[in-house]
């Protein structure tokens, strides 16, 4: 279908963008919080013709050819002549169930991107209860994304990527009936070696127990594809940008290589989410929710080209934190229009309804919040941890014990497969979250493994090991009370998360730990003079104070440095008054022996960012920086991580740049005693930088050199 542009690119990205409900993400790309300017944009945009839309290119990339070459032709010329507002009326008819059924094929993505910003909470709401994509069809029992059906994805993460935490969060998970969807792990470690060992942990589960679920680590596509050369991969795994550049930005792929590695696995799971594309740098121009409808368009073209293979996507909402939105309000939003375009794409769309610790909701707000959006947007399904703070990743999300609840306030059920084996298993809704029931699947698990010893032994060998889980800070054990209200143990466990988290975040790095670990430093800010500015602005953290970068470009304009250190506070300065001691003298000495120059001045930030380490880069034109910066507050575990970028020599092209790609660098999280040991960070960091300085690459650049 051709068509001729009725506005120009620049017209329908600002329109587009005032026309947004307003979130602080958007104001990073000609977003407004004037709402008398948003409303005549609404009106605006109320005017267009779906062929206006259709007829204008945002951006010329493979995202963009995928996203049109995904929309039927015939479909999409039948209804070229609504109007946004006709097309508005049309989903909030009666008919719109079956309507959406012939012709959401037939809508391009920027086109349901620009119809839901005309559309309030509540026809939002109302527009997504309609809307269903089941994934099979089947008997009267629910199935996945079906009306009746509300599902789960178990995500049992481990600090460590330790097995029997692993197991033992699962079992739990089962107990409350979670994980019809499928268990999806966060590897602590990137390692193709120590993912290979967590697929593997993953299938024994579901294989020992005979789940009828799925199972994924959730690692990058091409780090799978090498660990399916050693194990069975069920599902693969990916990150997706509504741009080329942000896709080649995490994979080092477009999208015609990228839906060719598709068709290595069987299953696909995708996760997208409003603002990473903004606040990586790789939004061109387009606003959080066209962004985001663009990623579902990706993944309908995916599924496409892959014969329909077994697909979900999740969406991540408030992952990121206040720089995409601070409110409960604007979650709840951002929910809505997530659930409503993934399901006008036809896709099975799941939630993870989260938040980070210095996004200022409390955890009491998101449980009630949760409960709400489950209700109102209707997902197939939304995540479940053990405790709501995931122990990994510090963040709080859907726990476990809220399942229940939230399934009889929906009236909605699990798959029925699922169900069916959990009842076989024993679970039932007197004993969900028991020890004896989490005890009784421990055994059921090690029999179905081959261990030949008593039920009787291996249930007293579970409860042994579930009490010293207890002990090490996890929540897992303490069923619901009887109203299914949580026990005061986990309401102690989340306040006192919560409260550590919070302090983290206003910590600072000790000067007196600095001074132990560098002979020689520079003290530096960046643009984000307060911790306030910092927290609730974060792109000021991403570029040092002007008086800083010239007095550093100074001071190495003589002598690029080869191997730079810079020490940031991030979100936990905790973890780098704690671990920087054992770690950068360690690294430091094992690099000399290894001939490498380490330069003796090392440059300290207050509040900085990772891409603030990048700023170094620009104006002492390093050779490698090592980023130490404090994450994942919320854990308790004062976590460490280490970004390594390989940006030139005197005789390359210096690549340095504020806005480059995350993918060019090699980050190495996780570095405490219960993660990432200082032993093994110590290795990988100077492995890493070794393999760095022989193939002049870091991140994705690194690994295609490697490979």
């Amino acid at each position: 279908m051709e068509l001729t542009p009725s506005l120009t690119r620049g017209e329908l990205l600002s329109l587009l963008a005032q026309a947004n409900e307003f979130k602080e993400g958007d104001l990073l790309i000609g977003g407004t919080a004037d709402a008398s300017v948003r409303e005549k944009a609404r009106k605006e945009l109320a005017k267009l013709k779906i062929s206006d839309i259709m007829s204008t290119t945002l951006v010329d990339d493979q995202v963009t050819k995928a996203i049109k070459d995904s929309t039927d032709p015939k479909l999409a010329t039948e209804i070229a002549d609504l109007t946004l507002t006709e097309l508005k009326d049309i989903l909030l008819s009666s008919k719109a169930a079956d309507w959406a059924k012939k012709y959401q094929n037939g809508l391009q993505s920027e086109v349901i991107a620009a119809v839901v910003r005309l559309l309030s909470d509540e026809e939002l709401s109302k527009v997504s209860r309609a809307l269903c994509n089941p994934m099979f069809s089947s008997g009267s029992e629910p199935i996945i994304g079906s009306a009746g059906h509300f599902g789960s994805r178990i995500q049992p993460n481990s600090p460590g990527d330790d097995p029997e935490e692993i197991l033992l969060s699962t079992l739990e998970g089962l107990s409350y009936e979670c994980g019809d969807v499928i268990i999806g792990s966060n590897p602590a470690s990137d390692r193709v070696e120590d993912i290979i060992k967590l697929e593997r942990m993953l299938q024994s589960i579901v294989e020992a127990l005979k789940l009828p679920t799925r199972y994924c680590v959730l690692s990058d596509m091409p780090k799978q594809l090498k660990a399916m050369k050693d194990t069975k991969i069920d599902v693969g795994f990916q990150s997706l940008s509504g741009t080329s550049k942000g896709l080649m930005g995490m994979i080092g792929m477009d999208v015609d290589e990228f839906c060719e590695l598709c068709k290595n696995f069987n299953g696909l799971y995708f996760e997208t989410g409003q603002g990473s594309g903004v606040t990586n740098m790789v939004a061109e121009g387009i606003d959080m929710v066209t962004l985001e409808a663009r990623c579902y368009g990706l993944a309908r073209y995916i599924i496409q080209k892959n014969g329909g293979k077994w697909t979900i996507v999740n969406d991540v909402s408030g992952f990121i934190g206040p720089e995409v939105y601070k409110s409960s309000a604007q979650l709840f939003r951002a929910c809505l229009e997530d659930t409503v375009m993934g399901k006008l794409h036809g896709l099975v769309m799941g939630l993870d309804i989260c938040s980070t610790f210095h996004m200022g909701i409390d955890p009491f707000e998101l449980q009630a919040l949760t409960e709400l959006i489950v209700e109102k947007a209707a997902p197939a399904y939304v995540m479940g941890v053990a405790g709501k703070a995931d122990p990994m990743l510090g963040y709080l999300t859907t726990s476990f014990k809220e399942h229940p609840r939230i399934r009889r306030r929906c009236a909605k059920q699990i798959a029925g497969v699922m169900a069916t084996r959990l009842k076989e298993l024993g679970i039932t809704k007197e004993n969900a979250g028991s020890p004896e029931i989490i005890a009784h699947l421990y055994a059921e698990y090690k029999r179905g493994m081959g261990d030949e010893r008593s039920m009787e032994i291996l249930k007293a060998e579970g409860r042994m090991k579930l009490e010293k889980m207890q002990v090490r800070g996890f929540d897992l054990g303490r069923p619901c009370k009887p109203d299914a209200s949580d026990p005061e143990e986990t309401k102690e466990r989340l306040t006192g998360i919560y409260q550590n988290a919070k302090s983290a975040l206003w910590a600072k790095t000790s000067p007196s730990v600095i001074a132990k670990c560098c002979s020689k430093l520079y003290n530096a800010s960046t643009l984000a003079r307060t911790r306030d500015t910092y927290i609730s602005s974060p792109n000021l953290g991403e570029q040092l104070a002007d008086t800083d970068y010239e007095n550093l470009r100074r001071i190495f304009s003589s002598a690029p440095p080869q191997i730079l250190f810079v020490i940031s506070d991030g979100l936990n300065a905790n973890a780098v008054n704690t671990h920087l001691p054992d770690l950068l003298p360690a690294i430091t000495k094992k690099l000399s022996e290894n001939g490498f120059e380490v330069d003796p001045m090392n440059v300290v930030i207050s509040n900085g960012r990772v891409r603030a380490g990048y700023h170094v880069g620009m104006c002492t034109r390093a050779t490698i920086i090592v980023h130490f910066i404090g994450e994942r507050p919320g854990t308790g575990l004062d976590q460490l991580s280490a970004y390594i970028t390989y940006g030139g020599s005197d005789t390359e092209q210096i690549k340095w740049s504020i806005a480059m790609d995350h993918s060019l660098t090699t980050a190495i999280c996780g570095i405490h005693p219960k993660g990432k040991t200082i032993e093994s960070a110590i290795e990988e960091i100077v492995t890493c930088i070794l393999n760095a300085m022989k193939y002049r690459a870091t991140g994705v650049s690194l690994t295609n050199a490697m490979s």
